[in-house]
């Protein structure tokens, strides 16, 4: 029989009545087999001492980064971040959510929340009035987006009196969140998989130094490479000219090229081994009839003669098997029954099993910027809305919506 893995847990209390909770909180992980390390705020040592949380836990509480722990280091400030599997702040209260959305780092718990880069639960806890504050609403709403995870609070009789919306959900509630949350993290549904990635743009040359593309940063194709490879898979990427940071995969193997055809040509190489094939790339559509040598003079007026490229969206679809997962993106301008109306069409044409539709005229998502929303259409079911979050949260869904679909396959 095999043991239940055992987590580490970063839990940050703030200065609420619903404090007294979190110690039943720690009390659930610890009983679970998992170890915890408590990050207090001064405002939350006014309602639960340290020393309750050293005893739960048998270690020391960190409530400054210049006292409260017997290990104190130079990098205390990020110590428990690098130790942590998951993050949670119980209770989080609308002073914190504000300080958060802003990044700020003036406190233990802010500073090292800010360094923590796993999964984060929020249970957050306030009179109803605050918790209806237009302000608190969008703070709460920005943290999500950049994909924190939360426990609502729930509907009750407040400390202060009054009943409504604002109390901590119950810690065996956030305790069953939180464990969900580590399971997804650490499994790696993709394990023994290879997944195929198009990136970045493509250029055809008019001369020597000249050429027409398509826009793309590569943030997207990018955010699929490093979910793939969080996920357990195999990762092939193959980039256009981008960014560095942007230009390989975390892991697996990376590939530059410039052109279509040389795109086309690296992908044909790994085509027979991807199990999932996900084209981000804008390939460059149109084409010069001729390139000119050398440098073309700035002299009158200069007409080009343009050809249609190559599709290589199209010319992978032609080849994809049928235990294959063929994930293609359309960008259009708008998102009206016209532009839904040519993604079933290039669904369709292209052979793909899904397409991820994204609206690049909105400034908010899309080009250049680190979150997007996307429709995703598929041939066996109505278009899935993907809320506004992070590229990278984005991938994954898509990731594990393809290999959600390959398993239906086989």
């Amino acid at each position: 029989m095999h043991s239940a893995p055992s987590y580490k847990i970063i839990l940050g209390v703030t200065g609420g009545i619903a404090a007294y909770k979190a110690c039943e909180l720690a009390r659930n992980f610890i009983k679970a087999g998992h170890e915890v390390r408590v990050v207090m705020t001064a405002h939350a040592e006014q309602f639960v001492g340290a020393l309750t949380f050293h005893s739960l836990t048998g270690y020391p509480v960190l409530r400054s980064l210049a006292q409260g722990t017997s290990d104190l280091s130079a990098t205390s400030h990020i110590d428990l971040a690098r130790w942590g599997d998951l993050f949670v702040i119980a209770p989080a209260t609308a002073n914190f959510l504000a300080k958060a959305r802003a990044g700020m780092a003036d406190d233990a718990l802010l500073t090292e929340l800010l360094a923590f880069q796993g999964p984060v639960l929020l249970a957050p806890a306030m009179n109803t009035r605050m918790w209806d504050a237009p302000v608190t609403r969008e703070n709460f709403s920005v943290l999500l987006e950049r994909g924190y995870h939360s426990v609502d609070p729930v509907e009750g009789l407040l400390a202060c009196g009054e009943e409504g919306a604002g109390k901590m959900a119950e810690p065996a509630q956030i305790f069953a969140r939180a464990i969900t949350l580590l399971q997804d993290s650490t499994a790696k549904p993709l394990a023994g998989k290879t997944v195929l990635i198009t990136s970045g743009p493509t250029r055809n040359y008019i001369d020597s130094i000249r050429f027409i593309s398509n826009r793309s940063s590569g943030r997207m194709g990018h955010a699929v490479a490093t979910a793939a490879s969080a996920l357990g898979a195999k990762v092939i990427f193959v980039s256009g000219p981008v960014e560095e940071r942007f230009q390989k995969s975390p892991t697996g193997k990376s590939i530059a090229v410039e052109t279509g055809d040389q795109m086309l040509a690296a992908a044909l190489d790994a085509f027979d081994e991807a199990d999932f094939v996900v084209a981000t790339a804008a390939v460059a559509d149109f084409a010069p009839h001729e390139v000119s040598e050398g440098k073309i003079r700035r002299e009158g007026t200069l007409d080009l003669q343009l050809r249609a490229s190559t599709d290589v969206l199209a010319e992978l679809g032609r080849r994809k098997r049928s235990n294959q997962v063929f994930v293609g993106f359309a960008a259009e301008v708008g998102e009206s029954e016209v532009e839904f109306k040519k993604a079933r069409e290039k669904l369709e044409k292209k052979n793909l099993d899904l397409l991820a539709f994204n609206n690049v005229s909105r400034k908010d998502i899309g080009f250049d910027v680190e979150q997007n929303e996307i429709l995703l259409f598929s041939k066996i079911a109505e278009p899935v809305p993907l809320a506004k979050a992070k590229k990278e949260v984005l991938a994954r869904e898509i990731l594990l919506r393809a290999n959600e679909l390959q398993g239906k396959m086989s």
